[in-house]
């Protein structure tokens, strides 16, 4: 009776299995009617930077490339939250 018990899968083993079937998890995209993108979880790099690190085929992070694709980002982020104050105080 002792070999039929199952022990009970942790959230870690259950995390492990998703990561190991690579589904897309906590992700968001909402589309208008006519099939226009209106806001997608996480939001989509746009820097130049950023599109050009994913064509590369490197294994391994490279720090100093990384910092300037962050910065790149900071710069739209920034000003996508001047936007959003400006619209704020009309």
């Amino acid at each position: 009776s002792s070999s039929k018990l199952k022990k009970k899968a942790t959230k870690t083993q259950e995390a492990k299995k998703i990561l190991k079937k690579k589904f897309k998890v906590n992700t968001k995209i909402v589309f208008t009617e006519d099939g226009e993108l209106v806001q997608q979880w996480p939001p989509v790099q746009k820097s130049s930077l950023a599109k050009a690190d994913e064509e590369d085929d490197v294994s391994g992070i490279n720090l100093d490339k990384v910092k300037e694709i962050l910065r790149e980002e900071d710069k739209f982020d920034k000003e996508e939250y001047r936007k959003k104050i400006k619209e704020k105080h009309r």
